[in-house]
Parts: structure tokens; sequence; C-alpha cells
């Protein structure tokens, strides 16, 4: 609908649009890289959508998603790159409350958020249906805490492949050591790039004949 209105700064007028029938918002503010907050939407009835795909991504001058706190997202199952490339993006507090328990794709949601420093806002998030990592963190270069995923049931992902690459500020992983990792999962290069971080705590995880090595 706004797919690359790279000129679009305010969105306040939208809060008068019915939404409570769409069920798909992909790309709807793709490369809008003027937009810096969305206390616009705040209103909006999202209860029955299942796809936010790219809806953000490369939003660069977000910096304000608390306008999304109330959002009904239960109904969601992708959340696929929704705020990719948001790089001015450094707190997320405002999803902590999101129900995204049915959703099974993560997939660089958060990629190339590169003022992210922590994800505590996540700390809530029932994430057990997902399948899907995959680059999730991404190139979030700022990151330095992930205590915020300490809780996360990851038992029935296959794919954490470069959930963390090149998050070069990340100095230990000891949040994640009690996480249950299915033996199909595929874990690499999921720390590549992570030039401080000491993977050695997660050889408590029970993962025969895999190579840990291949995570960096």
């Amino acid at each position: 609908m706004f797919y690359e209105c790279n000129c679009l700064k305010n969105i306040d007028g939208l809060k008068y649009i019915d939404t409570k029938d769409i069920n798909n918002f992909k790309g709807m503010f793709y490369k809008c890289s003027l937009l810096s907050d969305v206390n616009g939407l705040k209103d909006w009835n999202v209860s029955n959508s299942e796809n936010f795909e790219d809806m953000f991504y490369g939003c660069s001058s977000l910096s304000d998603i608390n306008g999304l706190k109330d959002w009904n997202v239960s109904n969601s199952k992708n959340f696929k790159c929704m705020f990719f490339k948001c790089s001015s993006l450094s707190d997320i507090n405002g999803l902590i409350n999101w129900n995204v328990s049915n959703a099974y794709n993560f997939e660089g949601m958060f990629g190339r958020c590169s003022s992210l420093t922590n994800i505590n806002g996540l700390s809530n998030w029932n994430v057990s249906n997902s399948t899907n990592f995959r680059n999730m963190f991404n190139r979030c270069s700022s990151l330095s805490n992930i205590n915020g995923l300490a809780n996360w049931n990851v038992s029935n992902s296959k794919n954490l492949v470069g959930m963390f690459y090149e998050c070069s500020s990340l100095t230990n992983v000891d949040d994640l050591i009690n996480w249950v990792i299915s033996k199909e999962v595929n874990l690499v290069c999921m720390f590549r790039g992570c030039s401080l971080l000491n993977i050695s705590p997660l050889k408590s995880w029970d993962i025969s004949d895999f190579d840990y090595n291949s995570m960096k």
C-alpha cells in the first residue's frame, strides 16, 4: 500500500482505517525510510491478520514502535523480516505482551537492527510453535544482552541458521544453556562473526555428533 514511499513521515491519518477484516499486511510500509514512529496505528484491529512479512522492512528511521503494544497478533503465522533493516530501532519493549503462540516463522524479523542493544521485550513470547528462526537477529551489531531469550522454548525449531550472525557485541551465551534443541535442527553459522563470543557453554546441549565449530 505504501511500498517504497520514501518521503512518508506521518501516518496519523491511518487511525481511521477499519482493518478488522484484513488478513495480510505484507510489505505495507516497505522501505518507508523517513517513517520514525507508528503511533498512528495504535488503535488498529489486526486480530484477523496471518501475515506481517516485510511490513516495516527498511524503515531505517523507525525508532518508536510503542504504538504497536496493544496489537492482537495471536492469529499471525508469519513475522518474516517484519522489522528487517530498521537500523534506528533500539527499543522493542512495546512488543512484550504480544501473543505470538501461533507463529511458525520469525526469519529475519529483527535482522540488521543495528541499534538494538537488548531484546528483553521478547522475554514473554511463546515461540514454541515456530520452526524457523533463521537470521532473526542477523547483524544486530550492538546487541550485547540476550537474556530475554533465556526461557524461550525452541524445541520445535528446525532452522537456527545465522540467528545471531555478526552480532559482534555479544560476549556470552549463558542465557541459552537451558534451551532444548531438536536433533534435526540446523545450527550452521548461528554465531558466525561473533568475534567476542565463547560458545563452549552450549556444549551442554544434547546434540550428539554435532560439530559445534560449525556454529562459528
